[in-house]
């Protein structure tokens, strides 16, 4: 249940495992959808291929989705 994002303050990203078994790919597409309807905000979404829920065994691949993500929003500023 995503509803605690609504209204979402910020921008941002999102980054989830396409092998996620606890939250259904259902869910962040609906979420995708409602943020993408607010005005004001822009978040991002990043699918991690062979990640689960808890990125196991795909960490390395979730920091350079994460650092490249920080570098970009850092040379705005």
């Amino acid at each position: 249940d995503f509803f605690f994002f609504f209204p979402c303050p910020t921008s941002g990203m999102v980054v989830y495992g396409k092998k996620d078994e606890l939250v259904p790919f259902d869910y962040i597409s609906e979420l995708n959808k409602r943020l993408s309807a607010q005005k004001g905000i822009k978040v991002e979404f990043n699918a991690v291929t062979d990640a689960n829920h808890f990125f196991s065994k795909t960490d390395n691949v979730l920091i350079k989705v994460l650092d490249k993500y920080i570098k970009k929003e850092m040379a705005l500023y």
